[in-house]
């Protein structure tokens, strides 16, 4: 597993703002309630340097706190596969956590429930709407990575964090 897919959580970029992180997938932007512009090409790059995953800003919202602005981020739907890849990984090392074994072949309901989850979330991440990406495309793609990483896993004795979402 990639130290960028076990990056969660609020991380602070050079500004002062800070970008929400799943797994290493950019969610969101926050100024933090700085007084300052945001300039949106320079926090683009920053977030695409931090994750490796291009992003847009889809527009500055009012947050729950005073002053403060935040943006949903939207990744490249040509990186709807590395977002799914990230996500299978992650679920991997979750179902490692929990049951101390690789997933085998009779883990259908695993697979199904992970894939399912796990899809739904990469169209969220990429704005897309339900229904433009091909769910069946990707799920052979999706299980044998979820599977080998699991394998890999037990093999190496690895413990990665793990978001229990």
């Amino acid at each position: 597993m990639t130290e960028v897919t076990t990056q969660n959580g609020w991380v602070g970029l050079s500004n002062g703002f800070d970008v929400e992180l799943h797994h290493g997938i950019p969610l969101r932007l926050s100024n933090n309630g700085l007084d300052i512009p945001a300039d949106d090409a320079q926090l683009v790059d920053e977030v695409t340097s931090l994750t490796h995953l291009t992003a847009v800003i889809a527009g500055w919202e009012a947050s729950k706190e005073p002053g403060e602005q935040e943006a949903r981020l939207c990744v490249d739907a040509l990186q709807f596969e590395e977002i799914l890849r990230r996500l299978a990984l992650a679920s991997a090392a979750l179902f490692v956590d929990r049951y101390h074994t690789p997933i085998d072949r009779d883990s259908v309901d695993w697979d199904n429930a992970e894939y399912a989850k796990d899809f739904n979330h990469a169209v969220e991440c990429c704005c897309l709407d339900q229904g433009e990406m091909d769910r069946k495309e990707y799920f052979s793609i999706y299980v044998t990575l979820m599977h080998a990483e699991t394998e890999r896993l037990i093999a190496t004795g690895e413990s990665p964090p793990v978001d229990t979402e």
